[in-house]
């Protein structure tokens, strides 16, 4: 009895082996960048944040100005007059640095910002046609170090109809 068994449990072991592995690589960036919510998300952004950029540019172009000023002048003028647009120039060289950085901190935080709901889609959206469609996994092909993928089992184009429609339907 215990030798039945033991062939029954061989010969049903395999079965789990020749499961067929269904496996779909998703470029996630790409699916954020060109479908609908990102695109708009990432207008949103840029003209939330025209204005401070081109405050800033106008700012270094100041900086650039006075550096080059700085230069051409050195040698005509006195001590204190080099001291003081020296330090002028450290002077706005780190108020622009500090603004630069506050403008990246927000961006950064408005981006977070508009990205959240269509991530949390995007995943909902990417597990929902895992499932209806069989898939053993579905990997992001931009963050998992994957090197090669055949044209195949990448879904990235299906997967952002799927979110636009999704998108859609959320509006709605």
């Amino acid at each position: 009895m215990a030798w039945n068994a033991l062939i029954i449990a061989v010969l049903l072991l395999p079965v789990t082996a020749w499961a067929q592995t269904k496996i779909g690589v998703v470029e996630m960036q790409v699916v954020i960048a060109e479908s609908e919510p990102g695109a708009k998300a990432m207008a949103e952004l840029r003209g939330r944040f025209e204005t401070m950029k081109t405050e800033l540019d106008k700012q270094n172009e100041t900086i650039t100005a006075l550096r080059d000023e700085l230069q051409r002048q050195s040698m005509v003028l006195s001590q204190e007059a080099k001291q003081d647009k020296e330090l002028e120039y450290r002077r706005l060289v780190r108020d622009f640095q500090d603004q630069f950085q506050a403008f990246q901190t927000k961006m950064k935080a408005e981006e977070d910002r508009l990205s959240e709901p269509i991530l949390e889609l995007l995943i909902d959206v990417i597990q929902e046609y895992g499932k209806n469609n069989a898939f053993t996994m579905i990997i992001d092909g931009t963050s998992a170090g994957l090197l090669y993928a055949d044209d195949a089992v990448i879904i990235t184009e299906t997967i952002k109809q799927e979110l636009n429609k999704a998108w859609s339907e959320k509006k709605n």
